[in-house]
């Protein structure tokens, strides 16, 4: 699997892709306690799926194996898509959430969580606009839940509970579902929420650590790029 620019500027250079599409992994039952748990940072999500330990310990393994970095893709508007990838390196392993902004150019990293962390990739509106997308693939329960953990946003509403909550049951979740909901919602492994604001018609974070901010790396194109990608559809810039 090739995503265009992602593996450039690595030394030494890294001469075979080891991305791997995902989407096979999802179809377990294993799959989203696995994610949620690594890359959610829930603790209780195991428990609240009833799995089996060793079973989702063997999961985790091949989900972190250095020999396949699993891909998980939504699309978005246009024919932009976010790839999630586990960053699977022997000693530097971390998870990117990369757009493909659909131009032909190259990807555009939103957030890399790890020790030396940037992001968040995106705020809350975003979010839940994202997580209705028309998807073949996968349910707004499931796309809400595969782009929560890059998400931060100090103007998130009360009823954000609720609805990761009514994610997390769709998804198979029966016990301690509001605990998990907030484990998620909660996460302080990364960033912590931050105010995000429009400039330009272009949505940055006022964050510290955030790709997507004013005067930081990014060129202005990109940043209209990435607000372009999680418009809802329809809805034309102004």
């Amino acid at each position: 699997m090739i995503i265009s620019g992602y593996l450039d500027g690595y030394e030494p250079p890294i001469l075979r892709s080891p991305l791997v599409d995902g989407s096979e992994m999802m179809s377990s039952d294993l799959f989203w306690p696995a994610f949620l748990y690594t890359v959610g940072g829930s603790a209780s999500t195991p428990n609240a799926f009833d799995t089996d330990p060793a079973d989702l310990s063997e999961f985790i393994d091949t989900l972190l194996s250095p020999h396949g970095w699993p891909v998980f893709s939504v699309p978005l508007a246009g024919r932009s898509r976010l790839h999630i990838i586990m960053r699977n390196f022997e000693d530097d392993s971390g998870v990117d959430y990369v757009l493909d902004p659909g131009t032909g150019g190259k990807s555009i990293r939103l957030a890399v969580m790890e020790g030396h962390f940037r992001g968040p990739a995106l705020a809350w509106p975003e979010l839940v606009v994202a997580a209705q997308q028309p998807d073949q693939k996968h349910t707004p329960a499931e796309r809400l839940l595969l782009l929560l953990p890059a998400c931060a946003d100090s103007d998130r509403p009360g009823g954000a509970v609720d609805m990761v909550a009514q994610a997390l049951t769709a998804l198979g979740v029966r016990s301690s579902v509001r605990q998990v909901s907030a484990e998620l919602l909660n996460s302080r492994r990364y960033w912590t929420p931050c105010q995000w604001a429009t400039v330009d018609d272009i949505l940055v974070c006022l964050g510290s650590h955030a790709y997507r901010s004013l005067g930081g790396e990014l060129a202005p194109n990109d940043l209209r790029l990435i607000t372009d990608a999680f418009r809802p559809p329809g809805v034309e810039r102004l």
